[in-house]
């Protein structure tokens, strides 16, 4: 067991004292934040701030539009300002000054109905603006109890006919957590599993494989391989998860999203221990694809479907949403590659039975301990047929498990 601690120790110190992983960690998260920042910058820069018009025919606004001491990128500000006629403010349209005015007619409070006159189309930050304004200068002198609360409306919370939760006011926002970690699992699979399955091939095309197994068995090698692997992913996983968590704890009162949203640790940890089987399943699989092929672009060719399956909870996530306990929810939930995404949206919006997420964990390890097996039967006959493909079938052969 020191030597398959030893081969650990190797792989994971070739991989992170190589460039590419350290391009890679820092790479991801940096691309991440980019192309958030890009797309809230587009958005918000499509707001046009001009100032907008209004002629009060009604006499109903008597307390002017609040200014707000500071202004964001999330929270716009567009000033109303009054005319006197309609004269004046379509000139002032015209003119460019503003991008539009709104009309308050007499006997508005019997139809409250607006007339809108505009450059560019009403947009709602201009509604939002508009009904603050109309509603603060109706109420003015007006005492309502619990008002604040009434304009707020009301929360609800979703249950299900068979009597499992669904989803309350804000946990909606839940699904980003195993949203997110699916995300950087994938990104940790296709990574530094590419690295154990390039160095695999790589060692059998030099013929280093033979040296190598002079010193450690078949087995030990394997699983120190797989080991290291998964230390590298997770190395890389509690970088990104130590990025995001500054992030948010930096700019999450910033974010009007993220103001609200309550992070459920139990089901953080949840999902993250759920990646932990589904990282060395696949790095086994990867283990195995690269005992068995003979080229490093052949290799990268059977990888595209070994990443296939952890995909499919992307395809079919309106479905698991809508019907968590159903047929495919379920199905992807017990297999290996989906279970991280699968089981973990299921867990933050409905109730999922102890002993289903037991069975998960174990269906989950039993999957791990049958690949790592084969993945030490594909390097022993992989020695035996280094110039040619393995098949799987040859790997349930007794030449494969012979030392």
């Amino acid at each position: 067991m020191n030597k398959m601690h030893e081969v650990a120790k190797y792989e994971y110190t070739r991989h992170v004292n190589n460039k590419a992983f350290w391009i890679t960690l820092f790479a991801v998260p940096a691309g991440i934040l980019l192309i958030m920042l890009l797309s809230v910058v587009i958005t918000f820069a499509s707001i046009d701030t001009d100032p907008v018009g209004y002629v009060d025919q009604a006499g109903l606004i008597k307390q002017p539009q609040e200014t707000p001491s500071k202004t964001s990128l999330f929270e716009p500000f567009i000033p109303l300002i009054p005319y006197a006629d309609e004269t004046s403010a379509r000139w002032a349209a015209e003119d460019g000054k503003i991008q539009g005015y709104f009309v308050i007619p007499q006997g508005y409070t019997d139809s409250y109905q607006l007339i809108y006159y505009f450059n560019k189309p009403l947009s709602s930050e201009i509604r939002t603006e508009v009904d603050t304004l109309i509603r603060t200068n109706l109420l003015a002198g007006e005492t309502i109890p619990n008002f604040e609360r009434l304009t707020e409306g009301s929360h609800f919370t979703q249950a299900s006919l068979v009597g499992t939760r669904i989803v309350g006011e804000n946990e909606a926002a839940k699904i980003i957590i195993p949203m997110v970690i699916s995300f950087l699992f994938v990104i940790a699979v296709m990574t530094s599993g590419g690295y154990l399955l390039q160095a695999l091939v790589e060692e059998k095309e030099n013929r280093t494989m033979e040296i190598v197994v002079t010193s450690v068995s078949p087995n030990e090698l394997m699983a120190g391989k797989i080991i290291g692997n998964l230390s590298v992913g997770l190395t890389q996983l509690l970088a990104w998860t130590v990025v995001a968590a500054a992030v948010l704890i930096s700019f999450g009162d910033r974010i009007p999203f993220m103001q609200n949203l309550q992070v459920p640790w139990n089901e953080l940890i949840l999902s993250l221990l759920l990646t932990l089987p589904a990282f060395v399943f696949t790095s086994a699989l990867m283990a195995i694809i690269g005992s068995t092929v003979t080229e490093t672009q052949e290799a990268s060719q059977v990888t595209g479907l070994i990443t296939l399956p952890i995909f499919l909870p992307y395809y079919f996530l309106t479905l698991i949403l809508s019907n968590p306990n159903g047929t495919i929810a379920r199905i992807l939930s017990f297999f290996p590659m989906s279970a991280p995404l699968a089981m973990s949206s299921r867990i933050a919006i409905t109730n999922v039975p102890t002993w289903e997420i037991i069975l998960v964990f174990v269906i989950m390890i039993l999957f791990c301990l049958l690949t790592i097996w084969l993945a030490g039967r594909a390097f022993r006959r992989g020695m035996l047929q280094y110039s040619k493909r393995v098949s799987l079938s040859q790997l349930f052969t007794k030449e494969a498990g012979r030392e």
